[in-house]
């Protein structure tokens, strides 16, 4: 892939997280008009917050925010100039971060449920200086790598990159929001606050539901790498599933010194749970990664059609209970009044920015395995039907994500979010075409040959 094309590319990506940033600095988009004098006078007057334990995981958030913007933006500004070249863009990249940090700051003001404070500024400031030096010393690397999807033709390597990719993000989510302390006083409190749970399983709700749901969600965590990283990798299952539960047991310990996460026990125990899942899985998704059906095995032919309907069934008792539905037509209309009048992601604001990750996280992990299911039975077709059961599968996903959303919207007790369909849906689209990549390449003239003799999935 040529530079011109991969800057391009950058320009897209940091077009579209610049956006991001400032729509994601101003949700739940709760304009109050304030005269331009009044805003300036307030903005003058801004001044530090004390950082304590409570106010540090947002100061991290915000220096977070700004290290990908300034990252992308220099290497869509800079990428392929030679290094005396790259300075002007640098310094340009951090001027315009401080700027953009200015102006999201001084806007806030409008937005009287959002905290301005020179805290924020420093902190989107030095992320942005943070976000130029990592593309000064990794730059090239990850230009590299951008390169290396287009080289990539083997569905395997590319499923091994997807693992990295996946593995990257669940450590950076399972640490956030870095409100970090190696105080032990602070480690003391963590303790007293009930953020240690040494004994697995002591602290599972006592709902069934709300457990399965916590079980299942901490599970699926791992069992989609564990599945990615055994099927794109000759490595055993055993060695698969013990690096997987090593990991989780490694996340554990460095959770205890984030102050607001949890370190539980009981995660290592789902976290092998579902590494062993995902590890069987691959074993049950056609043993030797040939997705072709057995001649006079119909039922295990239909079988991913019944495993997408028992998964649908649990999603429906975990995302609908206590099955408290209202049909009321002035409540419902109510209800969808509100929802329509929403805007994006405004449920998951009130509330940490790590808990708003975690919901749009299970809101498309559960979906995922729906998707491969799905994807499982069309790869089993005959060549001929699977453009047709690729679409109906789709339709599938969407309609069954609406009607998830929809059970939700008339529940007094949910709170649904406008894009929580789209995060279902995405989720299953993920997982259909996953597995996708999990059927090996044919050439035309092999898959000729087969559809001939009636043999091609």
């Amino acid at each position: 892939m040529p530079n011109r094309h991969i800057r391009a590319f950058l320009q897209w990506v940091s077009l579209g997280y610049t956006v991001f940033v400032i729509y994601g600095s101003l949700v739940p988009l709760d304009y109050q008009f304030m005269p331009w004098n009044e805003a300036v006078a307030r903005f003058r007057q801004i001044e530090f917050l004390r950082l304590g334990i409570d106010s540090r995981a947002d100061w991290v958030a915000n220096l977070l925010l700004f290290i990908p913007l300034a990252f992308l933006w220099t290497g869509a500004l800079a990428l392929g100039s030679k290094p005396s070249a790259i300075i002007l863009p640098s310094l340009l990249v951090i001027c315009c971060a401080g700027l953009l940090s200015l102006g999201i700051e001084f806007t806030q003001l409008y937005f009287p449920q959002r905290t301005v404070s020179l805290n924020d500024l420093v902190a989107e400031m030095l992320g942005g200086i943070i976000g130029v030096a990592v593309w000064w010393v990794y730059g090239q690397r990850f230009a590299h790598w951008l390169a290396g999807w287009k080289t990539v033709s083997d569905n395997l390597a590319i499923t091994k990159r997807l693992t990295l990719i996946y593995l990257f993000f669940l450590f950076g989510y399972s640490l956030l929001p870095l409100d970090l302390t190696i105080s032990p006083v602070e480690v003391y409190h963590k303790f007293r606050e009930g953020k240690l749970n040494l004994l697995p399983f002591a602290r599972v709700p006592h709902n069934p539901v709300h457990a399965l749901y916590e079980l299942a969600s901490d599970a699926l965590l791992w069992a989609v790498p564990a599945f990615l990283w055994r099927w794109s990798d000759r490595t055993s299952a055993l060695r698969v599933w013990t690096i997987m539960t090593g990991a989780a047991a490694l996340l554990e310990c460095l959770q205890l010194f984030v102050y607001s996460r949890i370190s539980d026990m009981t995660d290592i125990f789902t976290a092998a749970l579902g590494a062993g899942a995902g590890v069987w899985f691959v074993n049950v998704f056609n043993g030797n990664a040939k997705l072709q059906r057995p001649a006079g095995h119909t039922g295990f032919a239909v079988m991913p059609l019944v495993l997408a309907a028992v998964w649908a069934g649990l999603i429906m008792i975990v995302f609908w209970y206590p099955f408290e539905f209202r049909t009321e037509g002035a409540f419902m209309r109510e209800r969808l009044h509100r929802l329509m009048g929403s805007v994006p992601f405004q449920a998951y604001y009130f509330g940490s920015e790590y808990r708003a990750m975690t919901e749009v996280m299970h809101k498309v992990l559960f979906f995922i395995p729906l998707g491969m299911f799905l994807g499982w039975f069309v790869s089993r077709l005959r060549y001929m039907w699977r453009g047709y059961a690729t679409w109906i599968s789709i339709a599938l996903i969407a309609g069954f994500a609406l009607c998830v959303v929809a059970g939700r919207l008339i529940q007094p007790g949910k709170s649904p979010d406008i894009m929580d369909p789209f995060l279902q849906f995405l989720g299953g689209v993920l997982g259909f075409f996953l597995t996708g990549l999990m059927r090996p390449r044919m050439g035309r003239a092999q898959r000729a040959k087969m559809r001939g003799n009636g043999t091609v999935d």
